[in-house]
């Protein structure tokens, strides 16, 4: 089963808001403030780029906008203060998605988000439902958030931040990721 992965450069502190991803969070002067998601993707991919940009800036806290990349999608390495989304064929490694955050204690100073094209090349992911979902899913983490749900065989909770197979009703973050934000920032 293939999944989506998330990995925090730091060690992770205790729990914070319900579903925060330990307390990890991006340093802003008011809200809301605005994250910039480096695009780094290939065509096929800038749509759902730009939709997950546009459903998590729903949020009232915070707004994120796609700027130009500053990295190559292969090595996708960070930058200060953004979000560098990449796409490339990384292989056979078992997740769709893995997003990096690096933290000076709790505070998020640069994230980057692998989108893994060797799954995406095939027909079961090769989809519109999946590539909104992983990527929905992938900027909710570089955001802050973690899991609502990691059964993937439970009833929807209508979010791209639970895990599942069947991704038509979870390609959009739902009122609690919003809560959740707002507790947070």
């Amino acid at each position: 089963m293939l999944g989506l992965a998330f990995l925090a450069v730091a060690g992770l502190p205790g729990p914070a808001a319900a579903d925060q991803w330990g307390s990890y969070h991006w340093a802003r002067p008011t809200n809301p403030f605005t994250i910039a998601l480096g695009d780094n993707v290939t065509s096929g991919w800038d749509a759902h780029l730009r939709s997950a940009s546009s459903e998590w800036s729903v949020s009232t806290v915070l707004d994120t906008k796609v700027v130009a990349g500053a990295t190559r999608r292969r090595n996708c390495d960070p930058t200060t203060d953004r979000v560098e989304v990449c796409n490339a064929t990384y292989g056979d490694t078992g997740w769709l998605g893995l997003t990096t955050i690096w933290a000076y204690g709790d505070q998020i100073a640069q994230v980057t988000i692998k989108i893994n094209d060797t799954y995406f090349q095939t027909p079961k992911y090769d989809t519109k439902a999946w590539r909104n979902y992983v990527m929905c899913h992938e900027v909710g983490h570089a955001l802050g958030l973690d899991h609502q749900d990691e059964d993937f065989d439970n009833a929807s909770l209508g979010t791209c931040l639970e895990y599942t197979n069947r991704p038509k009703s979870n390609q959009t973050p739902n009122r609690r990721d919003y809560r959740d934000l707002k507790a947070m920032y």
